[in-house]
């Protein structure tokens, strides 16, 4: 998913869950989202094996530079989850 596109469906009051799967530190000091919830990526795994995301929802992943966003995105994908993953991360959010 491109930023606009993420921007747009955030300000459309979609139900949307928005998930950064940087660690927590690496979440703490860098740039965040508002509307993002934060979730290791390894964690991510956990709470989908678990059954603890939601499958009824679209999912974004977000991380500093596209590449982990997309890797969890695509396994979840393969696992029945209404996942996207923003392209760029947040070095693409903050840009534009």
């Amino acid at each position: 998913m491109q930023v606009k596109q993420l921007k747009a469906e955030v300000g459309s009051g979609k139900d949307i869950m928005i998930v950064d799967v940087r660690e927590h530190d690496e979440y703490e000091k860098g740039e965040k989202m508002d509307e993002a919830t934060n979730i290791p990526m390894g964690q991510m795994f956990i709470e989908a094996s678990q059954g603890r995301l939601p499958k009824d929802k679209k999912i974004i992943t977000v991380c500093k530079s596209g590449t982990r966003c997309q890797i969890v995105a695509k396994e979840l994908k393969e696992k029945g989850y209404d996942i996207e993953f923003l392209e760029g991360g947040m070095d693409a959010w903050k840009g534009e």
